[in-house]
Protein backbone atom coordinates (compact mmCIF):
# COMPACT_ATOMS: atom_id res chain seq x y z
CA UNK A 1 0.00 0.00 0.00
CA UNK A 2 3.10 2.22 0.31
CA UNK A 3 4.10 4.60 2.79
CA UNK A 4 3.97 8.25 3.35
CA UNK A 5 5.84 10.41 6.39
CA UNK A 6 4.47 13.74 7.57
CA UNK A 7 6.68 16.08 8.52
CA UNK A 8 5.73 19.46 10.47
CA UNK A 9 8.20 22.23 10.72
CA UNK A 10 8.29 25.10 13.04
CA UNK A 11 7.33 23.63 16.16
CA UNK A 12 9.21 26.12 18.74
CA UNK A 13 8.32 29.00 17.23
CA UNK A 14 4.56 29.53 18.17
CA UNK A 15 1.12 32.13 17.36
CA UNK A 16 -1.15 32.68 19.66
CA UNK A 17 -3.48 30.65 17.88
CA UNK A 18 -0.89 27.98 17.62
CA UNK A 19 -1.99 24.75 19.14
CA UNK A 20 -0.39 23.32 21.74
CA UNK A 21 2.21 20.89 20.97
CA UNK A 22 0.37 17.92 23.34
CA UNK A 23 -2.44 18.32 20.82
CA UNK A 24 0.16 17.33 18.00
CA UNK A 25 2.22 14.97 19.92
CA UNK A 26 -1.42 13.17 20.61
CA UNK A 27 -2.23 12.23 17.04
CA UNK A 28 -1.52 8.05 16.82
CA UNK A 29 0.98 8.79 13.97
CA UNK A 30 4.77 9.25 13.92
CA UNK A 31 4.95 12.39 12.28
CA UNK A 32 8.16 14.14 12.17
CA UNK A 33 8.55 17.28 13.84
CA UNK A 34 11.35 20.28 12.52
CA UNK A 35 12.43 22.36 15.42
CA UNK A 36 13.30 25.94 14.65
CA UNK A 37 16.73 26.87 16.60
CA UNK A 38 17.28 30.04 17.99
CA UNK A 39 13.26 30.88 19.60
CA UNK A 40 12.43 30.79 22.86
CA UNK A 41 10.04 27.55 23.15
CA UNK A 42 13.08 25.69 21.08
CA UNK A 43 14.55 23.30 24.11
CA UNK A 44 11.22 22.92 25.03
CA UNK A 45 9.28 21.92 21.60
CA UNK A 46 12.60 19.12 20.74
CA UNK A 47 12.71 17.73 24.67
CA UNK A 48 8.43 17.48 24.17
CA UNK A 49 8.72 15.49 20.76
CA UNK A 50 11.10 13.52 21.64
CA UNK A 51 9.90 12.23 24.89
CA UNK A 52 6.40 11.82 22.72
CA UNK A 53 8.43 9.68 20.45
CA UNK A 54 8.80 12.04 17.39
CA UNK A 55 11.21 11.91 15.28
CA UNK A 56 13.01 15.52 15.58
CA UNK A 57 14.99 17.79 13.05
CA UNK A 58 16.65 20.90 12.70
CA UNK A 59 14.29 23.22 11.06
CA UNK A 60 17.77 25.45 9.45
CA UNK A 61 17.01 27.96 8.42
CA UNK A 62 19.53 30.08 5.78
CA UNK A 63 18.27 33.23 3.87
CA UNK A 64 16.47 35.23 4.46
CA UNK A 65 16.94 34.90 8.47
CA UNK A 66 21.15 35.34 7.56
CA UNK A 67 22.09 38.00 5.64
CA UNK A 68 23.97 35.90 3.10
CA UNK A 69 26.01 36.67 -0.20
CA UNK A 70 25.68 33.27 -2.58
CA UNK A 71 27.73 34.06 -4.89
CA UNK A 72 26.99 31.68 -7.93
CA UNK A 73 30.82 30.56 -8.50
CA UNK A 74 32.68 30.16 -4.81
CA UNK A 75 31.37 29.98 -1.36
CA UNK A 76 31.64 33.37 0.26
CA UNK A 77 33.95 33.41 3.51
CA UNK A 78 32.01 34.93 5.26
CA UNK A 79 28.37 33.11 4.14
CA UNK A 80 30.35 30.14 5.19
CA UNK A 81 31.12 31.69 8.97
CA UNK A 82 27.66 32.43 9.65
CA UNK A 83 26.13 29.01 8.30
CA UNK A 84 28.61 27.50 10.40
CA UNK A 85 27.69 29.67 13.73
CA UNK A 86 24.30 28.51 12.90
CA UNK A 87 24.34 24.86 12.20
CA UNK A 88 26.24 24.76 15.48
CA UNK A 89 24.30 26.76 17.94
CA UNK A 90 21.60 24.78 16.21
CA UNK A 91 23.04 21.15 17.34
CA UNK A 92 23.50 22.50 20.61
CA UNK A 93 19.81 23.89 21.01
CA UNK A 94 18.20 20.65 19.19
CA UNK A 95 20.34 18.03 20.28
CA UNK A 96 17.72 15.43 19.69
CA UNK A 97 17.44 15.98 16.09
CA UNK A 98 18.64 13.12 14.24
CA UNK A 99 18.31 15.21 10.55
CA UNK A 100 17.85 18.44 9.70
CA UNK A 101 15.50 20.51 6.57
CA UNK A 102 15.88 23.91 5.28
CA UNK A 103 13.30 26.46 6.71
CA UNK A 104 12.53 28.86 3.69
CA UNK A 105 16.37 29.21 1.89
CA UNK A 106 14.55 29.59 -1.60
CA UNK A 107 18.18 31.15 -2.45
CA UNK A 108 20.36 29.07 -0.31
CA UNK A 109 19.23 25.81 -1.27
CA UNK A 110 19.45 26.54 -5.26
CA UNK A 111 23.30 27.69 -4.31
CA UNK A 112 25.70 24.94 -5.15
CA UNK A 113 28.83 26.38 -3.82
CA UNK A 114 27.00 26.66 -0.32
CA UNK A 115 25.31 23.58 -0.45
CA UNK A 116 28.50 21.71 -1.65
CA UNK A 117 30.44 23.57 1.00
CA UNK A 118 27.25 22.36 3.86
CA UNK A 119 26.76 18.75 3.41
CA UNK A 120 30.13 17.09 4.50
CA UNK A 121 29.49 19.64 7.51
CA UNK A 122 25.94 17.83 8.17
CA UNK A 123 27.65 14.57 7.60
CA UNK A 124 30.53 15.18 10.44
CA UNK A 125 27.12 15.79 12.59
CA UNK A 126 25.84 12.66 12.04
CA UNK A 127 22.62 14.30 10.76
CA UNK A 128 20.90 13.85 7.40
CA UNK A 129 19.01 15.85 5.13
CA UNK A 130 15.47 16.36 3.81
CA UNK A 131 15.27 19.03 0.96
CA UNK A 132 12.22 21.17 1.58
CA UNK A 133 11.92 22.00 -1.97
CA UNK A 134 11.13 25.33 -1.20
CA UNK A 135 12.11 25.80 -4.77
CA UNK A 136 12.38 24.02 -8.49
CA UNK A 137 15.58 24.66 -8.70
CA UNK A 138 17.17 23.56 -5.58
CA UNK A 139 20.47 21.51 -5.63
CA UNK A 140 20.42 20.63 -1.66
CA UNK A 141 19.12 16.88 -2.61
CA UNK A 142 21.78 16.05 -4.58
CA UNK A 143 24.75 18.00 -3.11
CA UNK A 144 23.84 15.82 0.05
CA UNK A 145 23.63 12.49 -2.19
CA UNK A 146 27.14 13.86 -3.54
CA UNK A 147 28.48 13.95 -0.13
CA UNK A 148 27.60 10.66 1.14
CA UNK A 149 24.40 12.30 3.37
CA UNK A 150 21.33 10.40 3.74
CA UNK A 151 18.92 12.24 1.84
CA UNK A 152 15.38 12.55 1.02
CA UNK A 153 13.38 15.11 -1.10
CA UNK A 154 9.74 16.27 -0.18
CA UNK A 155 6.78 15.74 -2.91
CA UNK A 156 4.65 18.70 -1.75
CA UNK A 157 3.11 21.43 1.00
CA UNK A 158 -0.04 20.48 2.61
CA UNK A 159 -0.90 24.25 2.44
CA UNK A 160 0.11 25.13 -1.03
CA UNK A 161 -3.20 27.57 -1.63
CA UNK A 162 -4.98 29.17 1.04
CA UNK A 163 -4.25 27.45 4.30
CA UNK A 164 -7.86 25.11 5.33
CA UNK A 165 -8.83 21.83 6.46
CA UNK A 166 -10.09 21.27 2.87
CA UNK A 167 -7.17 22.58 0.91
CA UNK A 168 -4.63 20.01 3.13
CA UNK A 169 -7.05 17.25 2.86
CA UNK A 170 -6.78 17.51 -0.62
CA UNK A 171 -2.83 17.37 -0.59
CA UNK A 172 -3.05 14.70 1.74
CA UNK A 173 -5.29 12.52 0.00
CA UNK A 174 -2.82 12.99 -2.91
CA UNK A 175 0.27 12.17 -1.32
CA UNK A 176 -1.64 8.79 -0.07
CA UNK A 177 -1.80 8.66 -3.66
CA UNK A 178 1.71 9.16 -4.68
CA UNK A 179 2.28 6.86 -1.93
CA UNK A 180 0.24 3.88 -3.06
CA UNK A 181 1.46 4.39 -6.76
CA UNK A 182 5.44 4.72 -6.01
CA UNK A 183 5.57 3.66 -2.99
CA UNK A 184 6.43 6.86 -0.86
CA UNK A 185 5.96 10.07 -0.26
CA UNK A 186 6.68 12.67 1.57
CA UNK A 187 4.61 15.89 2.78
CA UNK A 188 5.18 19.13 4.67
CA UNK A 189 2.98 20.65 7.18
CA UNK A 190 3.02 23.59 9.70
CA UNK A 191 2.37 22.85 13.05
CA UNK A 192 0.36 26.89 13.57
CA UNK A 193 -2.27 25.91 11.14
CA UNK A 194 -4.92 24.18 13.51
CA UNK A 195 -6.67 23.29 10.03
CA UNK A 196 -3.55 21.22 9.43
CA UNK A 197 -4.03 19.55 12.42
CA UNK A 198 -7.67 18.65 11.81
CA UNK A 199 -6.73 17.32 8.60
CA UNK A 200 -4.40 14.81 9.90
CA UNK A 201 -7.05 13.91 12.78
CA UNK A 202 -9.42 12.97 9.85
CA UNK A 203 -7.24 12.12 6.77
CA UNK A 204 -4.50 10.04 8.53
CA UNK A 205 -7.01 7.06 9.46
CA UNK A 206 -8.30 6.76 5.84
CA UNK A 207 -4.69 6.48 4.51
CA UNK A 208 -4.08 3.68 6.90
CA UNK A 209 -7.57 2.17 5.89
CA UNK A 210 -6.31 2.46 2.52
CA UNK A 211 -2.80 0.38 3.46
CA UNK A 212 -0.39 3.12 3.69
CA UNK A 213 1.69 3.06 6.38
CA UNK A 214 2.22 6.74 8.15
CA UNK A 215 6.21 6.45 9.06
CA UNK A 216 8.87 8.29 10.21
CA UNK A 217 10.85 10.65 7.24
CA UNK A 218 13.89 8.65 8.12
CA UNK A 219 12.50 5.47 6.65
CA UNK A 220 12.28 7.21 3.12
CA UNK A 221 16.16 7.86 3.25
CA UNK A 222 18.37 7.70 0.31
Amino acid sequence: GGRLAVVIDDFGHDFKTTPPDAEWWALPYPVTAAVMPEYKRTRQAAAGAKAAGREVLIHMPFDPFLPLELPAADVDPEDVRKVAALLEKSVKQVPEAVGLNNHRSYLGTQNRPMMAWFMPRLKEKGLFFVDSRVSAKTVGYEEARKAGVKAAIIDFFLEQGKPSEECCLKWLATGVSVARRRGSAIVIGHHYHRTTLDCLKKGLPKAAAAGVEVVPVSALLK
